[in-house]
């Protein structure tokens, strides 16, 4: 993966098992809003990395494995694209996860 892009990616508070993010690229916003298929804590990882080959992968709905917590989050899609970071604040249990996301942009 040869781009990359800093953001922020979220649990969304009171709705367990969603998260939401954030990339700016080239002054357009790019948002990401997925359900994981397991319970996930919530969390906050104010310092992501989205890595990609090429822009317009950041479009439909994609899915992705990963794993989030005790300290950190990794997101793999489907297609060369992983968001990755620290979370704000360690969660317990650490979580293997899947399921799938809608990239818009803005």
């Amino acid at each position: 993966m040869s781009n990359s892009a800093n953001g922020f990616i979220n649990s969304v508070p009171g709705t367990p098992g969603r998260f939401s993010g954030s990339f700016s690229i080239n002054h357009v916003v790019y948002n990401v809003s997925g359900s994981f298929a397991t319970t996930v804590p919530e969390f906050r990882c104010s310092n992501a990395t989205l890595k990609y080959d090429y822009i317009g992968d950041l479009t439909s709905t994609r899915s992705f494995s990963g794993h989030v917590g005790d300290t950190d989050i990794a997101l793999t899609f489907d297609i060369d694209l992983t968001i990755t970071g620290l979370l704000n604040l360690p969660i317990q249990p650490p979580t293997t996860v899947f399921g799938s996301a809608a990239w818009t942009q803005n």
